[in-house]
């Protein structure tokens, strides 16, 4: 993965094409007076939670239904 700079003010600008480069691969920093300021990178979805369908020992874990998580307070 490339990466660039570029000064916020011209990124402002140019936003169209900077997001053309970051679909493409391409890591964009976002500077202000030659300081990163800002990462501007693709958007990627994350699939869902990983689950088990059925827990491998349900015994394991006791009747979780049954017993409260926290007690009253006193």
């Amino acid at each position: 993965m490339s990466t660039i700079s570029v000064p916020i003010g011209e990124g402002r600008t140019d936003l169209y094409q900077l997001v053309k480069k970051v679909e493409s691969g391409v890591q964009v920093i976002l500077t202000s007076h030659d300081k990163p300021k800002a990462v501007l990178s693709a958007y990627r979805q994350s699939g869902s939670p990983w689950r088990a369908e059925v827990p491998d020992n349900p015994g394991r874990y006791g009747d979780l239904q049954s017993h409260p998580i926290m007690e009253d307070w006193q």
